[in-house]
């Protein structure tokens, strides 16, 4: 395989692994909000990733993105960093999961990406939960399917909704809370958020099983940046993994150099 950056563009944040000889070496995020030039995102992939010089003619890029204009912009990156087109995943591609959304490519790229990583690595059946911008849940059945899931406003696209819906209630900084009872509004706010985010997961998760597998085990793989502010007080059985969305893709590049 070449050495391979993999680039998934999400509402917040860009993030961006390195692989080289099939190993992840690094991995860096950008703001996906910031207006910086592709020149500026060129550079910044490769002073953040430690790329060599000599390591270019060899790079590829691939891509997946919920946000078409910053899709743009990185896919312009990519080719001053490396000379060549990247690419761009869509749902035209050939996955090795069956889509069955309604229409399919209405499913964002992101989740199609995240569920052929949790297959390959955990197998199926599996329920993946992105705690990011949303909270997402992923559905795979045993055929290797995708049902289908279900989005949540994220922890803190949450707290910023209290805050700006409200005329009494601050911005406060999300913390896992000492206790269910919150005493004072940011202690009341942070249990709500993330205590009852815990439960909300629980369930959602129970419920799921009993649709997709009654009598089969099935996985919890969770990802994204928030997980920190629940796995601690999630009482059941799951697996972390903070970089699914890259090894997804590298999966789905291997896949198509292979065809």
């Amino acid at each position: 395989m070449n050495n391979l950056i993999t680039v998934d563009i999400g509402n917040t944040n860009v993030d961006i692994g390195y692989f080289a000889d099939e190993n992840l070496l690094s991995t860096a995020k950008i703001s996906t909000q910031d207006n910086k030039s592709e020149f500026e995102i060129a550079s910044s992939i490769k002073s953040l990733l430690n790329i060599k010089n000599e390591d270019l003619k060899t790079l590829d890029f691939i891509i997946s993105s919920v946000v078409p204009n910053k899709t743009h912009v990185v896919a312009k990156a990519s080719k001053i960093v490396t000379g060549k087109e990247p690419i761009i995943l869509n749902h035209n591609f050939d996955f090795p999961i069956s889509n069955k959304y309604h229409p399919p490519e209405d499913v964002g790229i992101d989740r199609i990406i995240d569920s052929i990583a949790a297959v390959k690595l955990y197998g199926a059946p599996s329920i993946i939960l992105d705690i990011g911008t949303c909270l997402v849940f992923n559905a795979i059945t045993e055929k290797k399917e995708y049902i289908g899931g279900s989005i949540l406003p994220g922890l803190y696209m949450a707290a910023e909704s209290l805050a700006s819906s409200t005329a009494l209630l601050k911005p406060v900084d999300l913390k896992i809370p000492k206790n269910i009872i919150g005493r004072n509004s940011s202690e009341s706010i942070q249990s709500g958020i993330i205590l009852g985010y815990v439960e909300i997961i629980k369930g959602f998760f129970k419920m799921y099983k009993e649709i997709i597998s009654k009598n089969k085990e099935i996985k919890l793989i969770i990802t994204g940046g928030g997980a920190d502010l629940i796995t601690p007080n999630l009482d059941i059985k799951f697996i972390y993994n903070e970089h699914l969305s890259l090894l997804g893709l590298k999966y789905t590049y291997e896949l198509l150099k292979n065809d």
